[in-house]
């Protein structure tokens, strides 16, 4: 996983590639330097890789972070709660399928935990 960070006018802000552009963004509106969240969330990964949680979403502003043995998954509010099972299974059927790279994106867990390390760095 390939990222830069840099401090902006409103803060420190994590740059992606364009595959991943939602992590970045949920790194930098809805993180920021807030260690403590960081740090929280890498108790959650340590807690799934302990098996105590399956699968755990953590709701944002913007953006829903779901979290389990394998991957992490950003994914913008607005499509979680617009895109209901019947419409993902429909646009499956027909042979569609919905990405935005703004909006959507993840990564192998593992990687994951190491951007939350690096940014944890950064911020501090």
């Amino acid at each position: 996983m390939e990222y830069q960070f840099y401090h902006g006018a409103r803060g420190p802000v994590a740059e992606l590639s364009m595959e991943q552009a939602a992590i970045g963004r949920w790194l930098s509106d809805e993180i920021g330097s807030d260690t403590e969240r960081v740090n929280g969330l890498l108790h959650n990964i340590a807690e799934i890789r302990d098996g105590i949680f399956l699968e755990l979403d953590v709701d944002g502003k913007e953006f829903r972070l779901t979290l389990n043995k394998d991957e992490a998954e950003i994914k913008a509010n607005s499509l979680v709660n617009n895109l209901d099972s019947d419409s993902t299974e429909q646009m499956d059927a027909e042979g569609l399928s919905f990405y935005d790279s703004e909006e959507v994106a993840g990564c192998g867990l593992d990687d994951f935990e190491a951007l939350l390390i690096a940014w944890l760095e950064f911020c501090s």
